[in-house]
């Protein structure tokens, strides 16, 4: 089997599964399938150190966790109090 057969084998598998799990867990959403398969597609075409350096800097860096949750959660209590 070449390289190419063996990803659209792959491809073509992923999809099946994802299909069966949205059919079980969303029997009523007809159109959540599809809508999964063009989000995903958005997904394929972003760069992995993007979304890296965008959600995990602060994570990936040499920080002392402790702060880095004391943070995340103080700054989650501000937005609630701005929110309000």
């Amino acid at each position: 089997m070449e390289r190419g057969d063996l990803a659209d084998a792959v491809n073509t598998e992923a999809r099946q599964r994802l299909q069966e799990v949205v059919q079980r867990t969303h029997p009523v959403e007809k159109l959540r399938y599809s809508t999964l398969l063009l989000a995903l597609h958005t997904l394929f075409g972003i760069h992995c150190g993007m979304l890296q350096s965008l959600f995990f800097r602060p994570v990936n860096r040499a920080a002392n966790m402790d702060e880095f949750v004391w943070n995340a959660l103080r700054g989650s209590e501000e937005d609630a109090v701005m929110g309000e």
